[in-house]
C-alpha cells in the first residue's frame, strides 16, 4: 500500500491513508447499496466509492470526519476514483491538521506581517485607532490569520483570508498611484476587513463549511456589526467617517445580486470591489492552473463559464 497525498494518485496506485469526508451518500444499485464520497487531503480532492459498505460506513459515516481508507486508485468518467476496500474513523493521535486540510503557502508568520505592515500605512487617528482595536484581541487575530476566504473557489484553505485580505489592499493601493484623490486609509480599512467576518461563518477543523450564522447572518452584516461595536468605544469617533468605513465593507460584492446590500457609490468601493474580484478570480484561476501543471486547456469551469487556457508545455533545449 502507497501513503502518497491526493494529487499525486495515479490509477492502479494501491493506497492507505488519511483523508476528510467532505461528501457521502448512501445510494442503491442492483446489489443493494453503495456509499458515494468524496474525500480530501492537504493537497486536493478524491471522488471515492465503496462498493461493499460495512455497517459504520451505513450508519456512522458522515462529513466532517476523519477516516483510515485502504483502497485501489481507478478511472470514472475520465476522472480519478478511489475504490474503497475499508475504513475506519481515524483516532485524533493519528493524523494532524496539516495532513487534512490545505493551508496557505505563506507562513502564519509572513501573513501577519503583510497585514501589519498595511495597517502602518493608516494615516487617519481613528481609523487607525479602530483597526487596532481588532488587532488587540488575540483571539481575533489568530483566527483573521487563520480561517479561509472561501469553502471551494477561492483561497479556500487555513490562512487564505489573511493572505487573500493582503493581496486586495495591496492591489488598492497600487490602483491608487494612479487617482490621487482617492483616500488610501478607506483602501486599506476596506481590504483588511471586507471579508473578515467569515472568522464567524466558515468553520474549519477537517473541512471548510458554513457555519449556521454564516448561513444566516453572513460575513458582510457580522463585521458590519463588529465595525459599529470597536467604533463606539472610540470617544469621539465622527459619524461620517464611520459611514464611509461600513459602505466600504457593506458594498464590496459590487452588485445586488451578488448579496451585496448596497452597490459602490464612492470611488474608493469601486476600487475595493474590481480588486476583490480581481484576487479572487486570480486565486481561482491559479488553483485550476495547479491541476494542469500550468500548461494546456483546463476543464470546462462553470464559475467562468469558459474553458481556461495556460500555454503550451516548455520546451527542453537539445542536448
Amino acid at each position: 500500500m502507497s501513503i502518497k497525498p491526493v494529487k499525486e494518485f495515479v490509477k492502479d496506485d494501491r493506497i492507505e491513508g488519511f483523508f476528510a469526508v467532505r461528501r457521502c451518500d448512501i445510494r442503491e444499485y442492483t446489489k443493494g447499496q453503495y456509499v458515494s464520497m468524496e474525500l480530501g487531503d492537504y493537497s486536493g480532492r478524491v471522488q471515492a466509492v465503496m462498493w461493499e459498505p460495512d455497517q459504520y460506513a451505513l450508519t456512522d459515516l458522515e462529513p466532517g470526519l476523519v477516516v483510515k481508507v485502504r483502497g485501489v486508485v481507478g478511472e470514472y468518467n475520465n476522472r480519478l476514483q478511489l475504490t474503497v476496500a475499508r475504513l475506519r474513523q481515524a483516532l485524533d493521535e493519528e493524523y494532524s491538521q496539516e495532513d487534512i486540510m490545505p493551508h496557505s503557502p505563506q507562513s502564519y508568520d509572513e501573513r501577519k506581517g503583510r497585514i501589519i505592515a498595511l495597517t502602518d500605512k493608516i494615516e487617519n487617528q481613528y481609523v487607525r485607532s479602530l483597526v487596532d482595536s481588532f488587532w488587540a484581541d488575540e483571539d481575533f487575530t489568530d483566527r483573521y490569520l487563520k480561517t479561509a476566504a472561501g469553502k471551494l473557489w477561492h483561497h479556500a484553505y487555513i490562512g487564505g483570508l489573511s493572505e487573500h485580505s493582503a493581496n486586495v489592499t495591496e492591489l488598492a493601493l497600487r490602483v491608487a498611484v494612479g487617482y490621487p484623490y482617492l483616500d488610501l486609509d478607506l483602501l486599506i480599512f476596506g481590504g483588511l476587513f471586507h471579508d473578515a467576518g467569515k472568522i464567524e461563518t466558515y468553520s474549519h477543523e477537517t473541512v471548510i463549511d458554513y457555519t449556521d450564522e454564516g448561513r444566516l447572518v453572513g460575513h458582510i452584516c457580522l463585521v458590519d456589526h463588529w465595525i459599529c461595536s470597536h467604533a463606539a468605544q472610540i470617544e469621539s469617533f465622527p459619524d461620517k467617517l464611520l459611514m464611509k468605513l461600513r459602505h466600504m465593507v457593506l458594498s464590496h460584492q459590487g452588485e445586488l445580486k451578488f448579496a451585496t446590500p448596497v452597490v459602490p457609490q464612492m470611488p474608493e468601493a469601486f476600487v475595493l470591489y474590481y480588486c476583490d474580484e480581481l484576487d479572487s478570480k486570480m486565486g481561482a484561476i491559479d488553483r485550476i492552473r495547479g491541476k494542469q501543471d500550468g500548461v494546456g486547456w483546463s476543464p470546462f469551469v462553470k464559475m467562468l463559464d469558459r474553458f481556461l487556457y495556460f500555454g503550451d508545455k516548455a520546451q527542453e533545449p537539445d542536448d
